[in-house]
C-alpha cells in the first residue's frame, strides 16, 4: 500500500508527510491514493499505445486531475485543522 501513495507524494512533495500520516489512518484517503496510482498507470498505458487513443488519454488525464484536486482538498483540510 505504501507504493500507492508515492505518486501522490511525488506530485505534492510539500504534503508528503501528511500524505504518509493520512495513509496510515484514513481508509478514505487510501482509496484516493489507490485510485490516483491506478489512473496514472492507465494514463501512461494509453499514452504509450498511441494510435487513436487520444480520447482515452484525455479521459484518464481528467481523472488524474480530479483525483489530485480531491487529494489536495483533503490534505489542506487536514493540515488546516
Amino acid at each position: 500500500m505504501a507504493d500507492e501513495i508515492e505518486p501522490l507524494a511525488c506530485r505534492f512533495p510539500r504534503h508528503a508527510p501528511t500524505i504518509r500520516r493520512l495513509q496510515a489512518r484514513d481508509p478514505s484517503f487510501c482509496s484516493i491514493c489507490d485510485d490516483y496510482a491506478e489512473a496514472r498507470r492507465a494514463l501512461k498505458h494509453w499514452q504509450t499505445i498511441g494510435g487513436g487513443s487520444d480520447r482515452r488519454v484525455e479521459e484518464y488525464r481528467e481523472i488524474v486531475n480530479e483525483l489530485e484536486a480531491e487529494a489536495l482538498a483533503v490534505l489542506q483540510a487536514f493540515e488546516g485543522s
